[in-house]
């Protein structure tokens, strides 16, 4: 989006980001602050050379205190030319959040901040799981603890960040990305309701200070009195399962633990920062992806597991027993049988759903009318290089193949397995 001439000629603020800096929302918020108190509600912003990339507990708040004085003081914001020229930022949506739009399918729910409510709250976390499901091969846990914690922490804001619970106007943000060569999972949410301290001071909980609130807030059982107050603690035990890292900041204060090793008890830090407004809150967490997560370990219970349990069918045995499988509706849950790229997001799909429960998983190829031969081949190649030939033989099974699918699966699996002279025997 560039400005207009006119636009060029009203008068504006310039406003530089550097965006690889954790103050740079709150520098934001002072400088359009300062412009409103001179009569000006118009900003260009700018990034600085070499920092146009960020990450989601910068572009979260940003997004948040823009779409802020957008609403409450008629602001309008403009991209720069440093800004449009880095492609990340002008599709993140922090100069304008996403919001769900139930006609239109975007490509991946990840790097990009979107806006919720009560009403799509669960289509836009939904769409943030499933987009992670395709981004990479995630170990056992890790995509069932992400699911957990943030919708957790998502449902809390609806819930606690106004002083009507459950209140129609309650909104976040929430924005994840996935770091395949850091192996980790970055995730945070803000909103600009009453604050934790304000929340916890309606069920009873008064702390001496913001800092001292953020610590109680992650307690078990600790809330407003409107939900079952374990939202912030689930998240912490699962960052802390996973050895990653959490922060806390509400009402000027900051509390931070970051897990440096394995088994660590790690302490919190805990800082002052200048809030922009009363009542904002920020939840950033990180999870790691090179390693199990142990959900049972980590909450002292086994949830159920919604996703394994939708795609379990019994299947019957020979002594009339059920038999668990996976079942996977190609048709349903890979966007079509045509790219190597399309193949690596399913295989990453699948692979994950193995990984997370043991039974044999059954691609279901009805309604699937032509696999191109680099989807069969990329298809079989990740999970055989994932799981390894003989686990894939046992453990996966094709089913609805038409003839010509099912040739091009055994072409591409004889090349796979015998090289190209066995390719040139079977003509």
């Amino acid at each position: 989006m560039s400005m207009t001439p006119t636009k060029e000629r009203e008068p504006h603020v310039n406003i530089s980001l550097d965006l690889h800096r954790k103050g740079a929302p709150q520098f934001l918020a002072a400088k359009i602050s300062t412009g409103i108190a001179e009569g000006i509600t118009s900003f260009k912003l700018r990034v600085r050379p070499g920092r146009g990339v960020c990450y989601p507990n910068i572009c979260v708040p940003i997004a948040g205190i823009i779409d802020y004085f957008t609403a409450e003081h008629g602001c309008s914001f403009f991209p720069a030319a440093s800004w449009r020229n880095v492609p990340v930022l002008n599709q993140s949506g922090t100069l304008r959040p996403y919001v769900h739009d139930p006609l239109a399918s975007p490509v991946t729910h990840l790097n990009k901040v979107w806006k919720f409510s009560s009403d799509d709250h669960h289509d836009v976390v939904h769409g943030i799981i499933g987009s992670m499901r395709r981004a990479g091969e995630m170990p056992q846990g890790v995509l069932q603890g992400l699911e957990l914690a943030l919708y957790e922490v998502t449902d809390n804001i609806l819930l606690h960040s106004q002083t009507e619970a459950n209140s129609p106007s309650a909104t976040g943000y929430v924005m994840a990305q996935y770091h395949k060569s850091e192996q980790r999972i970055a995730v945070a949410v803000f909103d600009l309701g009453q604050g934790i301290p304000s929340s916890l001071a309606k069920g009873g909980i008064r702390a001496s200070s913001p800092s001292e609130a953020l610590g109680v807030a992650i307690q078990r059982g600790v809330g407003d009195g409107a939900g079952a107050g374990n939202g912030l603690w689930m998240m912490e035990r699962i960052v802390s399962r996973s050895s990653g890292s959490f922060e806390l900041t509400s009402d000027g204060a900051r509390y931070a633990v970051r897990h440096r090793q394995d088994s660590e008890v790690a302490a919190p830090a805990v800082s002052s920062v200048t809030p922009f407004k009363s009542g904002t809150t920020l939840v950033d967490f990180q999870l790691h992806t090179s390693r199990p997560l142990d959900i049972q370990a980590a909450l002292d219970t086994d949830p159920i597991n919604l996703w394994i349990d939708n795609h379990l069918v019994d299947l019957p045995t020979s002594s009339n027993q059920p038999n668990e499988a996976l079942l996977v509706s190609v048709a349903k849950e890979s966007r079509g049988c045509a790219s190597r790229y399309e193949a690596k997001a399913f295989a990453n799909m699948a692979g994950n759903l193995m990984e997370s429960a043991p039974d044999v998983c059954i691609l279901d190829f009805n309604g699937i009318s032509m696999v191109s031969a680099s989807y069969a081949d990329e298809l079989l190649m990740r999970l055989i290089d994932r799981f390894g030939i003989i686990t894939v033989i046992q453990r996966l099974s094709f089913k609805g193949l038409s003839p010509t699918n099912a040739a091009m699966f055994d072409r591409c699996f004889r090349g796979r397995l015998f090289g190209p002279s066995s390719q040139r025997e079977s003509r």
